[in-house]
């Protein structure tokens, strides 16, 4: 693999992940404006409902993979250009 090579797979990997991050950071503050409660963390918690856990489980990651999959498949297509 070229040094081009690889600095453009790395460039791809970072765009990605920062895709999906920012997904994840938006879809955060739409959860707590749209139930007025802070989205579930990580950890168990006493004030958590199972399913809102778990919605918030579903919706969290299906946004920020279908964000870094949006983005992978963009940076793909114009790198093949």
């Amino acid at each position: 693999m070229s040094n081009k090579q690889l600095i453009t797979t790395i460039g791809i990997g970072l765009a990605a992940a920062s895709a999906g991050m920012l997904t994840r950071k938006t879809l955060q503050k739409s959860w707590e404006k749209v139930t007025n409660k802070p989205a579930p963390k990580d950890k168990p918690s006493e004030n958590t409902d199972i399913k809102e856990a778990v919605t918030w489980a579903v919706v969290s990651g299906i946004g920020a993979g279908a964000a870094r999959m949006a983005v992978r498949y963009i940076l793909d297509k114009r790198q093949s250009k």
